[in-house]
């Protein structure tokens, strides 16, 4: 069966779940987390994962299908992607960045805490009311729409 799961980290206060069921979660706690990983730093994925039962170890045993995460530092913003599996859109699969258009100086670098990763400021963005409206796209749709797609690169 097809789920969708969430797991997310928070930096400050450290809280963390993983593979929690989205429907279960609901979207007032979803668009939550997202608003505390945006101004307290931290990721959130979303995993569209196939689960079956496994009865040898009683319990659900997921593969993972596509992915939507959002990773953030509080003092830039967030980098947004997608990684999507092989389907009739992407035949070899792919994954996608949201880009951020206004950057004044795309190719300007930022710093990610707390593993130091390097971004350039074109994957950059500030505005949570745009990942709030992807992430329900996701939380509705179970993908990203057409014109969300077209963000990103």
């Amino acid at each position: 069966m097809i789920l969708y799961v969430c797991s997310y980290v928070v930096r400050t206060p450290f809280f963390s779940e993983k593979r929690i069921d989205l429907k279960e979660m609901g979207w007032e706690k979803l668009s939550n987390i997202i608003k505390n990983v945006f101004y307290f730093g931290g990721s959130v994925i979303i995993h569209k994962t196939d689960a079956d039962y496994s009865e040898e170890f009683e319990r659900l045993a997921y593969s993972d299908i596509d992915s939507y995460s959002m990773v953030c530092d509080s003092r830039y913003g967030y980098l947004l992607g997608c990684s999507i599996s092989e389907n009739e859109e992407y035949p070899h699969g792919t994954y996608l960045r949201l880009v951020n258009r206004a950057a004044k100086n795309p190719d300007e670098i930022y710093i990610f805490e707390p593993h130091e990763d390097e971004w350039k400021a074109k994957y950059v963005n500030q505005d949570l009311e745009l990942s709030l409206k992807l992430f329900k796209d996701i939380y509705e749709d179970g993908e990203l729409s057409f014109e969300s797609k077209i963000m990103f690169e």
